[in-house]
């Protein structure tokens, strides 16, 4: 009998209801077996204390997937915290992961309810216990799950609302419980444990025989037994025996029958050990163990018992949490599996030699992986050739500067870069490193921004269903009054934190990079400090606070002068625009004006004391290039607020000062130094 047809009753809805539930427990010839019976078997309680004790100590990490394959850790959003640290006012992740792990070992499910607040983020995930849900199979195709607190009716979450990891199951909807399959080895092995109680606590074996060649009397025979048992019974078991008047002394074993109960107790907690993929000597079962088939034994616990369980709950995370509050981000969690899977010591170190070698490691990514810290300067972020073990970088420098200075020069111009004629390679070598990062950094903004304006148009549209829609009784339209404070409190609001949390990642990453290619441009440090980071924070700010103003300004601009008859209508025209064309503005704007911003600040603090205006795109951008060429101080401003530049386009006049590019929306200049 296979293991689906053991439990083919649980595979549908339970009897006269519509309810898909996995049993608790299960009777079997040596009684019903429970989690709680389980549980008190040691062999179950070690294979289930070993295996959500070694998941929880795994570090739960979200990362973001780069475009050229790699990943990041992804620290500024609240969920990296959540999942590595405190899923819930509680519990720690350690805790919260044990738990769930044993939920899964003793039941086969693990619930948890996605806790939001008000604009729809995730705030908390609280377990739910799997004994108390029941789920129900609705007519969309969705899972409704019922969650018994007590007396009175469920309560019904939403298929969206719930974390499901499953084990194993032949439906899709429920998970078996290890419990269940395995209730006949359980069963059997607390029978074992039972027998043996009794056996050592009330057995009527002797432990020997006093026999006499005659035939004793009935006085004599007591007489005979107490004077044995008062000088060798109790304390004085191994005390020196002294036999009269013919009598001897027979001890007597423990039959085989018996004694077999010792061999039948192993031989069940092996059973235990196989129903959760667990190597026996994991549990102290050291018979058949040695050193070497020990150390394949701990890598096969790795990979074919924890990695299953891991896989399982990265996948149901991203299903259930990332793919609802962190859509098309490129978001996605992994257990930190390193130190399960850690080589001994020569292994990590040949393995490493011959990584740090071949150029795929640099010294500081290999001290990071024994958990030491970087060297501290240049040397350690280098990577090195093998055969000269010779920096990298230096292969692409073998090539004579003027050929190189020459190739850059032609290829930037193809671009309509207007650079001058006396370029160094170093100069030419920046701008096209710094265009090479805005072209690879824009598609990311445009995500990020998409991914941002979805969430503000949801909100909008909540917004708008509270005041806008008739109530169920038919009473009056809330009206715009109400909506309009509503939008005020929201773009004042949580929103402006929201569009800091969410583009913090890309654009601290565009300015690191930028910074970095600018400062090294003029010869000054490139590290990312502390002052840097601030310039960040400040520049986000500023962004979070332009687009929420623009969108109120926006939003409020229609409701008052618009009929109220066709607001809804002219309203959703509206932010059906954002969705299709925002995330493009934002994304060609923020890439010039980071990349204007943070190259500015790389020179400033490089002690640079004049910028020149690089144009790109001059042959689209007439009043651009009027700007070619220009030199201002590094406090100085291009052009002032209210100053035109004229063209034979005509005037453009700038609402705000202008000290580094963007000119105007869609602008694609650059500055450079002026040494």
């Amino acid at each position: 009998m296979g293991i689906f047809s053991v439990l083919e009753e649980r595979a549908s809805p339970g009897p006269a209801d519509d309810f898909w539930y996995e049993p608790i427990s299960r009777y079997t010839e040596n009684g019903e077996v429970t989690p709680a019976e389980a549980i008190a078997q040691t062999p179950v309680w070690a294979a289930v204390n070993l295996i959500s004790g070694t998941l929880g100590s795994l570090p739960l990490i979200t990362y973001r997937e780069l475009p050229d394959g790699g990943k990041e850790k992804e620290k500024n959003l609240p969920l990296y915290n959540m999942l590595r640290w405190n899923p819930n006012p509680f519990q720690t992740a350690v805790e919260f992961v044990e738990m769930a792990q044993g939920h899964l070992c003793l039941r086969g499910n693990f619930f948890a309810r996605l806790q939001t607040n008000r604009l729809g983020d995730l705030v908390s995930i609280v377990p739910l216990h799997p004994d108390k849900i029941k789920l129900k199979l609705i007519d969309t195709g969705m899972v409704e799950y019922h969650y018994q607190e007590g007396a009175g009716p469920p309560r019904v979450f939403s298929q969206e609302e719930i974390l499901h990891v499953k084990g194993l199951s032949s439906d899709g909807l429920i998970g078996y419980s290890p419990i269940t399959v395995g209730a006949g080895a359980i069963a059997l092995s607390a029978s074992a444990e039972r027998y043996g109680s009794r056996f050592f606590r009330n057995s009527a074996t002797p432990s020997g025989i006093l026999s006499h060649p005659g035939k004793l009397k009935p006085e004599a025979r007591s007489n005979i037994k107490q004077s044995w048992s008062s000088a060798h019974g109790n304390q004085r078991q191994h005390s020196v025996a002294l036999l009269e008047e013919g009598l001897s002394w027979t001890a007597l074993s423990v039959s085989p029958d018996e004694a077999q109960f010792i061999e039948t107790r192993k031989y069940q907690a092996e059973e235990i050990a196989r129903l959760f993929n667990v190597p026996p000597h994991l549990l102290m079962l050291l018979d058949r163990s040695t050193f070497s088939n020990v150390t394949e034994q701990n890598r096969s616990f790795a990979t074919n018992c924890i990695r299953p369980w891991a896989i399982r709950f990265e996948q149901a995370i991203r299903k259930s949490i990332l793919e609802r509050f962190a859509p098309d981000q490129g978001i996605f969690c992994e257990f930190d599996m390193r130190d399960l899977l850690r080589p001994d010591t020569m292994a990590r170190a040949q393995a490493s030699q011959i990584l740090l070698q071949n150029g795929v490691l640099s010294i500081d990514e290999w001290r990071a992986s024994e958990n030491l810290n970087p060297l501290g300067d240049e040397s350690g972020s280098v990577h090195w050739m093998p055969m000269n073990i010779a920096p990298v970088s230096v292969a692409e420098t073998n090539a004579p500067n003027d050929e190189n200075r020459n190739r850059l020069l032609q290829e930037m111009r193809s671009l309509q870069f207007d650079i001058r004629d006396d370029a160094t390679l170093h100069e030419l070598r920046s701008l096209a490193n710094r265009k090479k990062i805005a072209d690879a950094t824009m598609p990311l903004i445009r995500e990020a921004s998409a991914r941002l304006i979805k969430r503000e148009v949801k909100a909008v549209r909540r917004m708008m269903k509270k005041h806008l829609s008739g109530l169920p009784d038919g009473r009056e339209l809330r009206g715009t009054d109400s909506l309009f404070q509503d939008l005020e409190e929201f773009y004042h609001g949580e929103f402006t934190d929201t569009i800091i949390n969410m583009m913090l990642p890309v654009i601290r990453s565009y300015a690191q990079q930028i910074y970095t290619q600018a400062a090294l441009e003029v010869g000054y440090p490139s590290d990312f400090t502390p002052e840097l980071e601030e310039f960040v924070q400040g520049y986000l700010q500023v962004m979070a606070n332009h687009h929420s103003k623009n969108s109120r300004q926006q939003l409020q601009s229609l409701i008052s002068q618009t009929d109220f008859v066709d607001l809804i209508n002219a309203l959703d025209v509206r932010l059906e625009q954002w969705l299709a064309n925002r995330a493009e503005k934002v994304a060609r704007k923020e890439t010039s004006e980071g990349n204007g911003a943070f190259s500015k600040f790389a020179y400033v603090a490089g002690g640079v004391m004049g910028l020149r205006w690089v144009t790109a795109g001059s042959e689209t951008c007439p009043f651009c290039k009027k700007l070619s060429g220009k030199i201002v101080g590094t406090m100085e401003r291009f052009v002032e607020a209210g100053q035109s530049v004229e063209s034979e386009a005509g005037n453009l006049t700038p609402r705000n000062n202008i000290g580094h590019p963007p000119l105007h929306s869609g602008c694609d200049c650059f500055i450079s130094p002026s040494l």
